[in-house]
């Protein structure tokens, strides 16, 4: 906090300019600012330059007359005054001539004592020359005392077990060429890892409810000292925390690896993630047509830390598609059979996917790849609104109706405007689902190009009056080739069955494909499965990339559907069930780090830091704070 550098004075005489100028160096203790620009007569012409160094007041004759050695100063400083000749404090070859001229200098010794020294003082200066009688230069300034106060930090256990005994040190220091200061305030706050046990201080009050260390005072010179007795103990939150991580082939090589090394050193980082034995974590790969377990659940400690993080370095990656559904099942079964899973204890899931699911579960932990994955959100064309569904190369297959209940109907009319783009007669099928069977309808592909067109259809077949009608579109585009449907409606002779614009939230709400179904019911699967509690537990998405090969993942079906608790969110904030999205791989340990701060609440870290002191200026600033790391185990 060093003080800036501001004018102190300035008048006018016949016409001309007289100017004070204080300039507060490096080395400043005082400050002063121009409050004042009052009127002088006086023949003299007298440009004076000053400045605060060491506890003085250095003023300096720059242009302008010579003035004489009994010319008086008046300076008026916090309600005291003092006039004095120049003679006084001018040095005595400046004086062998008998006059202050241009280059000299006149040095006056500031000092403050306890009971006088505050945060800043109203103060004037005004010289008079007796020679001719009259003022020379005259002005009101405010004068800012410094003092450099600095704290430091020390621990005398280093590596402390839980249950063993630590006392913290912190010493606080007025450095010499300072004044005195009062009125200290000191924060002494230990991290949740150690328990408070008693305390010894040199000089002052140390209060541990607050954490503060009040002192009256310490004069120039001077240090105090604190000494903090604690125990240290466990104090992050018992959590099983699983990471689901995709290592379908959509992700290069080199991110893959990214992945690993971030998730690795955050893992390794005693910062955020706590190792004293209270988390459990696992890691599980998705990724072809299964999951597997890449680290089954073990307690972090720091004997095994960098054990694990080498294991994590050291996974290979599967490749191919994207059997997310497995993926939650097996990390649900991993806390609840093979971890210590406990109803009472946070259970935490995080996914960590660049894409969409395109295998649905069958058994076990494996599934069945459909081929692609499914349509996505086309917001690049729409026949109304803002939004339509879209199928394109690698985001296509089965796009179906959730189940429509037609029971008791007549007659079901089909409604709905779609869209091709270079497409050909094999690349948009219409199917209707009979209970039991999807029954090809027609090929819609073949029709004009970049147009919206029109279909509707009017069954009376007998065989889809039930309950769960549905609808299946099945899009098999190719590099290049795109379509779009919007403004679907489907309706009885009595009843209207859906009505869809995907302007919704989350465009595909009423329609799915069976890799997302069946992430859907592995989300549903992994709650019930650990029995999570809402507030406590949770099941969140870290969502890496945009535009990608598969366009990246769908973070609004991932917002709406997977996460828990419901209804999930865009992160942050970190309340549970949420969705993170970055942009890059290489944003992915900046991002995992954050979202363990979060998750853990945790910090090894004990600080010291001066709060607040009288005068409130310091010329160092950067010795008012200091942490230090210990982590318990």
């Amino acid at each position: 906090m060093k003080n800036p550098r501001n004018i102190i004075a300035t008048s006018e005489i016949l016409g001309e300019i007289i100017l004070l100028l204080i300039v507060a160096s490096t080395f400043s203790v005082i400050f002063y600012n121009v409050s004042s620009l009052p009127q002088l007569d006086s023949p003299l012409n007298v440009t004076i330059i000053g400045k605060t160094k060491e506890n003085t007041l250095v003023l300096e004759h720059q242009r302008g007359a010579a003035l004489n050695l009994d010319t008086k100063i008046t300076l008026n400083i916090g309600g005291r005054s003092e006039t004095f000749q120049i003679k006084k404090y001018l040095d005595a070859k400046a004086q062998e001539d008998g006059k202050w001229n241009i280059g000299e200098r006149l040095i006056y010794p500031l000092s403050f004592n306890t009971s006088t020294i505050q945060s800043h003082f109203a103060a004037s200066l005004q010289a008079a020359d007796r020679e001719s009688n009259s003022l020379v230069f005259m002005g009101g300034f405010d004068v800012y005392p410094t003092t450099d106060l600095g704290v430091t930090l020390t621990a005398d256990n280093l590596a402390p077990t839980i249950g063993s005994i630590v006392n913290f040190t912190i010493c606080v220091t007025n450095y010499e060429g300072g004044t005195p200061a009062v009125d200290i305030q000191i924060l002494s706050r230990l991290s949740k890892n150690f328990s408070y046990i008693s305390n010894i201080s040199s000089a002052g009050f140390y209060d541990p409810a607050t954490w503060i260390w009040a002192l009256p005072s310490l004069e120039s010179g001077e240090t105090a000292c604190l000494t903090i007795t604690a125990r240290a103990v466990l104090s992050s939150t018992p959590t099983q925390l699983v990471m689901v991580l995709d290592g379908s082939g959509s992700i290069s090589s080199t991110d893959w690896n990214i992945m690993k090394e971030g998730l690795a050193r955050a893992i390794e980082n005693d910062s955020i993630f706590p190792h004293d034995g209270n988390v459990e974590l696992t890691v599980v790969q998705f990724a072809r047509t299964y999951a597997q377990t890449e680290i089954a659940p073990v307690q972090v400690t720091k004997f095994n830390y960098a054990t694990i993080g080498a294991t994590i370095r050291g996974i290979t990656q599967l490749g191919r598609s994207t059997p997310i559904a497995c993926g939650l099942r097996l990390a649900a079964d991993q806390l609840r059979t093979v971890g210590g899973f406990a109803v009472d204890k946070r259970q935490i899931i995080t996914l960590v996917t660049d894409g969409v699911a395109n295998v649905y579960w069958t058994s076990g932990y494996s599934g069945s790849s459909q081929g692609y994955d499914g349509w996505s959100k086309g917001t690049d064309r729409y026949y109304t609104g803002s939004a339509s569904a879209k199928s394109s190369n690698n985001r296509r297959g089965n796009f179906i109706t959730k189940d429509l209940d037609a029971t008791g109907a007549t007659s079901i009319t089909i409604d709905f405007r779609y869209r091709l783009d270079d497409t050909e007669s094999d690349d948009l099928y219409l199917y209707y689902y009979n209970g039991n069977t999807y029954n090809y309808i027609t090929s819609l592909g073949g029709g004009a190009e970049d147009t919206w067109l029109h279909f509707t259809h009017t069954t009376t077949s007998s065989q889809y009056f039930k309950p769960n009608f549905r609808i299946l579109l099945r899009g098999g585009c190719e590099v290049s080739e795109n379509v779009w449907i919007d403004n679907v409606v489907i309706q009885t002779n009595t009843k209207e069955l859906l009505n869809d614009g995907f302007e919704s939230e989350y465009w595909g709400e009423n329609w799915w494909n069976p890799a997302l179904k069946s992430a859907e019911e592995a989300s549903t699967y992994t709650v019930n499965t650990l029995q999570m509690v809402q507030g406590y537990d949770e099941l969140n998405c870290l969502g890496v990339g945009v535009g990608g090969m598969y366009g990246g993942p769908d973070n609004d079906w991932l917002k709406s559907k997977i996460v828990w608790p419901q209804p999930g969110h865009l992160a942050p904030p970190y309340a549970a069930g949420w969705v993170k999205s970055i942009t890059t791989w290489q944003e992915f340990e900046e991002a995992i780090c954050e979202i363990f701060r979060n998750y853990f609440e945790f910090s090894n870290s004990n600080y010291v830091k001066i709060i607040s002191a009288t005068p409130f200026t310091d010329p160092l600033s950067g010795n008012n704070e200091v942490h230090i790391i210990l982590s318990p185990s």
